[in-house]
């Protein structure tokens, strides 16, 4: 009982200041967001697009030394030849797709050994992260300060009701 106690009057003295900053912390991810946003469209224009048809998943290496699954995916270029790919994985992550499954990729122009895969998740992730943090963060603001003016309506209610 203790404990509610104090997390009560923890809550009451910390929903003011969080009120303020957190939907100013959300704006300020929905920027970054952008940011990311913006980054990755530009990224993904100046490369080739591409279908690709992934063969297998292989298990891999990553950089601290734990196996990891990865597809290779087979690529038809423009000339006609086919060219096959292990995806290259930077974040040390384990990205799987069913073999058979056709995915976009894209790749530098002349230059198709550096193919990535393309999904709307791995091209745009940081953008996606970004932007559901803000909006959290920048919602749970308002709904605190909405939860602030209502306590505070009803504090001044209760004293126009005793000055009568």
């Amino acid at each position: 009982m203790e404990f509610l106690n104090w997390l009560r009057r923890s809550m009451r003295q910390a929903t003011p200041p969080l009120a303020v900053k957190l939907p100013w912390a959300g704006v300020i991810l929905l920027v970054v967001s952008a940011g990311f946003g913006l980054r990755s469209w530009a990224f993904s224009r100046s490369r080739v697009r591409a279908t690709a048809t992934i063969t297998e998943n292989v298990a891999v290496l990553n950089q601290r030394g734990e196996v990891v699954y990865t597809p290779r995916f087979r690529l038809r270029l423009p000339d006609g030849d086919l060219l096959t790919l292990d995806a290259v994985n930077h974040r040390s992550q384990e990205i799987e797709f069913p073999a058979g499954e056709s995915i976009p990729v894209l790749y530098p122009p002349g230059d198709p050994e550096g193919a990535i895969l393309a999904t709307v998740w791995l091209t745009y992730q940081g953008a996606i992260v970004f932007a559901v943090l803000g909006t959290l963060l920048f919602d749970l603001g308002w709904v605190l300060r909405l939860r602030l003016r209502r306590a505070e309506a009803s504090r001044a209610g209760a004293r126009w009701g005793s000055d009568r």
